[in-house]
């Protein structure tokens, strides 16, 4: 009697087999899936198998397409940064109102209640205690800065040669800016905060209305 072999069933493909990306589709998949997961457990407490899970991949998939855990995380921390500021600085450099509906839509932007704003400042906190550690982190904020400080000053001085501002020292008071900016999102988006995200956007207000010498920036 002749031998019947029986048929091998064919291997299920993963879903990761199923569905390929170029490396960069992936690379910001990965990015992506990870965001909301870093902004909750803090940038410094995510795992590959944190990240992996999240983004519904294998480890290995994410080893793949990054060098190690410290670039997934570096990644993050840089398309956070592109997403949230660029958007309000190109939008004020093209913008046609006045300088000073310019500089009030910019700042608004800076605090929202929305569940995305929230979690870039959670991101950008942990970030913060990385870059007094670590020159490259450090040297990257330091870039970051320089051009958050440009954007505004250019704002202001706009402002002040159309006369609608008073400011002595335009790329001075955009330091100030953004420390106030700075120190209020500490105050409004970290656990049981007692300043509320408005008031935090009021008090921001305040500082550049005097500041300007502007009485109808509200």
């Amino acid at each position: 009697m002749t031998e019947v072999k029986s048929a091998t069933r064919p291997r299920a493909k993963s879903a990761d087999e199923r569905q390929r990306h170029p490396t960069e589709v992936r690379r910001r998949l990965v990015i992506e899936s990870a965001r909301d997961l870093i902004a909750d457990k803090g940038l410094f407490n995510v795992q590959i198998r944190d990240i992996s899970r999240a983004c519904g991949v294998s480890p290995g998939t994410i080893t793949y397409h990054f060098r190690s855990l410290e670039e997934v995380l570096w990644e993050v921390v840089k398309a956070e940064t592109v997403d949230f500021y660029i958007p309000l600085r190109e939008a004020a450099a093209s913008s046609d109102e006045d300088k000073t509906t310019t500089l009030l839509t910019f700042l608004k932007g800076l605090f929202r209640p929305d569940p995305d704003t929230r979690r870039h400042w959670m991101i950008w906190l942990d970030f913060w205690s990385a870059a007094a550690r670590e020159d490259s982190y450090g040297e990257w904020m330091n870039t970051h800065y320089e051009a958050w400080w440009d954007a505004l000053a250019a704002i202001i001085e706009a402002g002040v040669e159309d006369q609608e501002f008073s400011c002595a020292d335009p790329r001075n008071f955009a330091v100030s800016i953004a420390a106030i900016v700075d120190g209020l999102a500490i105050q409004c988006y970290s656990r049981r905060a007692r300043i509320s995200v408005a008031e935090a956007q009021r008090l921001l207000l305040r500082h550049v209305r005097e500041g300007l010498r502007l009485d109808n920036l509200g």
